[in-house]
């Protein structure tokens, strides 16, 4: 920290202060850019593929229309104002791993695939009891539900963090991170599909669909299966190569002679 000798008049001891927080704020971005941003690109990327994939199964179902269909498409324009957020932001600070952090944040949404589907599954079974028709439809909406909520609430919990740690704000550095309009608009889908039976049924009370959530929130927090993405990602990404650690070069190597 900058240092505030004895006779520091009080504009000196200001300044040193406003030093020390500009430094604190380039610490939290940058640690931030290292980590939060995988995380929540991570959780982001695997909601919208889930959203995408309900509308897949709303189509076939034949219940993408009127409200529900408006607002799943505001829902997709929201996601690539996120998209086009994300990319600004790393063209505005001279970064040229744009590519990169899309190829790790897809590779590592796909590996998180098997657990999407067993909390699918989960939900889908609350939903059976209900005897209504397109249940896999309405599963695969409330994944998306429960999945674009789950991001949010990890981006809240995470600034909250930060922010305690520096005591700065650090929401107006990232709020492009935070999937707030699509998580409005798709919870207006599933509240527009899901009437006729969301009203009887809770997920939240329903243990197998609590746990298939808590097991994509550990899975998000692990380093294994990010930095496996991360090393796909530095083998499909060459002109990365110049941010690769050792430990990044390392595990590149293992996955080129598997």
């Amino acid at each position: 920290m900058n240092t505030i000798r004895t006779n520091s008049t009080p504009a000196d001891m200001k300044m040193a202060v406003m030093r020390y927080n500009a430094q604190q704020a380039d610490r939290v971005q940058d640690e931030m850019a290292q980590h939060f941003w995988v995380m929540i690109g991570t959780a982001n990327q695997t909601a919208f593929m889930a959203i995408e994939d309900a509308i897949e199964a709303m189509q076939e179902a034949g219940i993408y229309k009127h409200q529900a269909k408006q607002k799943a498409q505001a829902a997709l324009a929201a996601y690539d104002r996120y998209q086009d957020a994300a990319y600004r932001h790393y063209q505005s600070i001279g970064d040229d791993r744009y590519p990169l952090w899309q190829d790790l944040i897809g590779r590592a949404a796909l590996k998180l695939q098997p657990d999407v589907q067993h909390l699918f599954f989960a939900i889908k079974n609350v939903i059976d009891r209900q005897k209504v028709r397109n249940a896999a439809a309405l599963a695969q909406i409330q994944t998306g539900v429960a999945l674009i909520t789950l991001s949010t609430l990890m981006y809240d919990t995470m600034a909250a963090q930060y922010q305690r740690q520096t005591l700065l704000d650090v929401h107006h550095m990232f709020d492009g991170g935070r999937l707030t309009a699509v998580e409005s608009c798709w919870k207006a889908v599933g509240e527009f599909t899901g009437r006729q039976v969301m009203q009887d049924v809770n997920l939240r009370d329903d243990p197998t669909c609590q746990l298939g959530i808590n097991v994509l929130l550990t899975r998000y927090q692990q380093a294994d299966f990010l930095n496996e993405a991360a090393g796909e990602a530095l083998r499909l990404n060459p002109q990365s190569w110049h941010h690769a650690t050792p430990e990044d070069i390392a595990l590149m190597e293992k996955l080129n002679n598997d």
